[in-house]
């Protein structure tokens, strides 16, 4: 006859595993997220700081009447200075008084297995005043 008197550490003895799984999971998880802000947040933050650099230079060359060729040089500095890729665009064009820029480049993040493509268009305009 089969003892029905189990202890409770009898019983727990049986479940000491169970819990393990979904702690699993939810460390790889965990892993997952913080290596993505790590890949992503550099490659975001030049984006946003060339945005600003380039707000300024296109406001600086629209309210000092530079030309076309120095705004460029500046432009291609500061993404230089950024570390932004070496294939990007740059077009100028003038608005009147003002002074507009299209900056387009591809940011690759690369995975473990995978690279991917971001594709950055930064636009500027001033109307230089």
């Amino acid at each position: 006859m089969p003892d029905l008197r189990k202890t409770t550490s009898q019983k727990l003895a049986a479940q000491v595993g169970a819990g393990r799984f979904p702690f699993l999971l939810l460390l790889a998880f965990t892993a997952a997220v913080v290596y993505l802000v790590a890949v992503f947040v550099p490659a975001y933050m030049g984006n946003q700081r060339m945005e600003e650099a380039a707000t300024e230079i296109i406001h600086r060359g629209a309210t000092q009447n530079l030309s076309d060729a120095d705004v460029r040089a500046q432009l291609q500095e500061k993404a230089r200075e950024f570390g932004l890729p070496e294939e990007r665009r740059i077009e100028l064009w003038r608005e009147g008084k003002g002074m507009a820029a299209r900056i387009a480049y591809t940011h690759l993040v690369r995975f473990p297995f995978y690279t991917y493509k971001w594709p950055v268009e930064i636009r500027v305009k001033d109307i230089g005043f």
